[in-house]
């Protein structure tokens, strides 16, 4: 990774730390972890923001991705990441109903059936336990509750395996 490049993800990593919390590191790392172009790692990062404060996001962030050249043919837009739209049954709804049962009893006890319902939708979206926490943490305001999902989102074993020690 160039230095220029390492730059911009910290930025981003930093932009991203105001909504996200101490998890932004790894959503900007996973988000940019195929080599995508910057504006669609801002974009999958924006996807893991609360709605109020992706737009906040993308506006302190616009800086970061090169504007398109006059004359140059416009890009493609950006392709949804698996977190948006996995393939059938391969959801975390799917792949660990233990866990999301856990979780969505947890969550209602805490914060009412609210929780719960947040729980049940998000999981047949995420493919990974630290996908659920994280986009489950970016729709609450208590910053305890981000905190726990935060943990449990750097809990996930199958995470582990990819993060740099």
């Amino acid at each position: 990774m160039t230095t220029q490049t390492s730059d911009w993800l910290k930025t981003l990593t930093e932009q991203a730390a105001a909504s996200l919390g101490p998890i932004a590191g790894i959503v900007v790392e996973q988000a940019a972890a195929d080599g995508a172009a910057p504006a669609e790692v801002r974009e999958r990062v924006a996807e893991q923001i609360d709605a109020g404060a992706r737009e906040r996001f993308l506006r302190t962030t616009e800086h970061l991705v090169p504007a398109a050249r006059p004359g140059t043919a416009t890009a493609a837009p950006a392709r949804p990441t698996p977190a948006a739209t996995p393939a059938a049954g391969a959801t975390l709804a799917n792949s660990d109903p233990a866990f999301i049962k856990a979780l969505a009893r947890d969550l209602a006890a805490r914060i009412g059936r609210q929780g719960e319902t947040m729980v049940l939708e998000a999981a047949h979206r995420c493919r990974t336990r630290m996908q659920l926490c994280i986009r489950i943490a970016s729709q609450v305001a208590d910053p305890a509750l981000k905190a726990y999902l935060s943990k449990l989102a750097l809990d996930d074993p199958r995470a582990a395996g990819r993060r740099k020690s």
